[in-house]
């Protein structure tokens, strides 16, 4: 009776592997993306890239705002906490500024690639959104250092009763922890574009035939 039953649990095993090897890719059995799609892909990706640089940028200008008016005040704790706003919110805003104008480049020449040249797109771009997503991982741990930092100079000045590395060592974390939080989205974010592109096949295509063949089978791009 124990090895009956034994059989049939290592049978039913068996039979739910089988199952699972023949079962279909989901992942497969979609399409790849077409021109038009991946294009979308492009304009939704590098706007996000703007978007996140406006909301960081708009925390810089923010920031400067509260650790001018901090700075002037008489307590140890405020100034400490107004010049470390000041400081990561100066560097915030002219990053900001500066990735704007990059994003909104990229976006001009990758259209202008996709257009002209899919299979030229597909490899420029591909490696350059690889790249993206591995600085990402660097962008984050040096966010996480900075919050960590930041946690740590407070925590000394909690302890040794030292307002001004109290107020500077919140303002570095409070600066630091919105801008990990985005580039995490912001990373994600990257990883499906990577992968939309990974994905895009523009060597093949079917169209309408001429001189009498009802369609053409063109193949194009470089090898």
């Amino acid at each position: 009776m124990i090895a009956r039953r034994r059989f049939a649990t290592a049978l039913g095993a068996v039979l739910a592997l089988a199952a699972m090897s023949r079962a279909p890719d989901a992942k497969a059995d979609e399409p790849a993306p077409s021109r038009a799609a991946i294009g979308d892909d492009l304009r939704s990706y590098y706007a996000g890239e703007r978007n996140s640089a406006y909301v960081v940028g708009g925390l810089g200008v923010l920031a400067i705002g509260g650790g001018s008016a901090l700075v002037t005040r008489d307590t140890d704790f405020a100034r400490g906490l107004g010049w470390s706003l000041l400081a990561i919110g100066t560097v915030d805003v002219i990053g900001a500024v500066f990735y704007t104008f990059q994003v909104a480049s990229q976006v001009e020449r990758y259209e202008s690639l996709l257009a002209q040249d899919p299979a030229e797109y597909k490899h420029v771009e591909g490696d350059h959104i690889t790249g993206t997503t591995s600085r990402f991982v660097g962008y984050k741990l040096g966010e996480l250092g900075l919050v960590l930092t930041g946690a740590g100079i407070a925590t000394y000045g909690f302890a040794s009763g030292r307002d001004a590395w109290k107020g500077a060592g919140i303002g570095v974390a409070a600066m630091a922890l919105p801008v990990l939080v985005i580039d995490t989205i912001n990373g994600a974010r990257a990883a499906r574009y990577r992968d939309r592109v990974r994905e895009f096949q523009p060597t093949v295509a079917v169209t309408p035939g001429v001189s009498g063949a009802p369609w053409t089978l063109a193949v194009g791009g470089k090898f």
